[in-house]
């Protein structure tokens, strides 16, 4: 069976030129199940809006001092 990822990323918006990751997650998946995970917090050093987080969960308490 083979090994797969699943990478998910949180940004400060919806625009790719402009906004700023928050948070990384990457998952393996055998294809019947989560075999390995990882993720991560980031410091956007930008605010994150209230509307993103309200979307995300991510305030900019939780990636003051993030790497």
């Amino acid at each position: 069976m083979s090994e797969y990822a699943v990478i998910d990323i949180e940004t400060t918006g919806l625009s790719p030129t402009n906004e700023k990751i928050t948070e990384i997650a990457i998952y393996i998946h055998n294809g019947e199940k989560i075999i390995e995970e990882f993720s991560t917090l980031i410091n956007p050093e930008k605010k994150i809006p209230y509307r993103i987080t309200q979307m995300t969960g991510i305030n900019n308490q939780m990636v003051a001092d993030a790497p």
